[in-house]
């Protein structure tokens, strides 16, 4: 008893400042990483907690008339941001990257243009006869690219829901097709084809894939960090939105690859996330601050994306032969010429082909890029 009489007392003191530390560390940190969370940035830094229903993000979308055709067995939707005006490039995309693949469906989603009757009659003909057009009940503007975006979501979720990986890109790039599909199939079978075009030109890519989380799979090929918030422009964000002087992490609009479980979580998230915080920029608003939301991370994977106002994406897939989406002239704004946008598509289908050995190469086609 003498010996607890003596030691106790600062036994007690030593076990109590060992608690209040451990607790103070405790409280510390979970500060400093639930305060970097976008979430609390966003809304309950400035008391956004008690919102309507009114007040979060809704897309419209009338699902009883917006059925587009793809299969059962299908591994893979690439869905395609487009405008209702943009039937020229529509056609193109189908008679080349967008052309009937197996294991893979093409969906167009579009918006809706004001007082144009004569253009929503000949979008409701493209509809019937291709079956492959989504339209959002959202007016067509940059802002509202990001309904396209979760628009898509909710299509797929709604109609599809057990294919059980997208890509999302847009129709004034030239993508790989067979590419994606063939990294899909990799996934979805954990197959290796030694003779494959990924197996011979990126064994890097090839492990990855076997290697990739196939539930929490999110992944683009421009991973964009540190980006400057930038206040004023086109890409402006208000302060009042987003405070800090950079954005988060995102993926570029070129495109990414996401599982149906990613895409439910995005889904999930836009549900609640109020309309005054919303960033009106589509690649940073779905893969960078709803993403964060979400829970969910788009990251790198080991493929090209090349932006280019040179019209020759055939010449730069020869040349990097993990060039998996290259910008066309149209999306610098310069490819206004019917004839040139056709030669320009159907070139650089032609090289995506031969890559895949779909087609044979000759030495004219190597000679037109030296």
């Amino acid at each position: 008893m003498l010996f607890m009489r003596r030691y106790y007392p600062s036994n007690a003191y030593f076990i109590l400042f060992i608690v209040l530390f451990s607790l103070a560390i405790s409280v510390t940190f979970y500060d400093v990483i639930f305060s970097k969370n976008i979430f609390y940035k966003l809304f309950y830094k400035n008391n956004q907690t008690n919102i309507s229903s009114n007040d979060y993000l809704h897309v419209k979308l009338n699902l009883k008339i917006n059925e587009a055709k793809c299969e059962y067995n299908d591994n893979l939707i690439i869905y395609i941001l487009s405008r209702v005006t943009n039937f020229q490039r529509r056609k193109l995309i189908r008679s080349t990257w967008g052309s009937p693949l197996i294991g893979t469906c093409f969906v167009f989603i579009v918006g809706r243009i004001k007082n144009s009757s004569s253009n929503q009659l000949r979008l409701n003909n493209e509809k019937r006869q291709y079956r492959d057009i989504v339209q959002i009940d959202h007016i067509e503007s940059y802002a509202n690219v990001i309904y396209k975006e979760i628009g898509a979501l909710k299509w797929s979720h709604k109609f599809l829901p057990f294919i059980p990986y997208l890509f999302k890109t847009d129709d004034d790039l030239i993508v790989d097709s067979i590419l994606i599909s063939s990294m899909v199939r990799i996934l979805v079978t954990n197959l290796v084809n030694k003779t494959s075009y990924i197996s011979r030109s990126s064994p890097k890519l090839e492990e990855h894939l076997v290697r990739a989380n196939r539930a929490t799979l999110f992944r683009g090929g421009w991973v964009m960090n540190d980006q400057p918030t930038l206040r004023d422009g086109k890409f402006r964000v208000s302060e009042d939105i987003w405070p800090d002087s950079t954005l988060p992490s995102y993926c570029s609009g070129f495109g990414w690859l996401m599982s149906k479980l990613v895409r439910n979580k995005l889904l999930e998230a836009s549900y609640k996330y109020p309309v005054n915080k919303t960033v009106w920029i589509g690649d940073v608003f779905l893969s960078g601050f709803l993403a964060d939301v979400a829970y969910v991370q788009c990251t790198q994977i080991p493929i090209e994306y090349e932006q280019t106002s040179s019209g020759n994406c055939s010449c730069l897939m020869i040349q990097k032969p993990m060039l998996t989406v290259c910008s066309s002239s149209m999306h610098g704004g310069m490819g206004n010429n019917e004839s040139q946008m056709h030669y320009e598509y159907k070139k650089a289908w032609k090289v995506i082909q031969q890559r895949h050995d779909f087609v044979n190469r000759t030495n004219k086609d190597f000679k037109a890029c030296l």
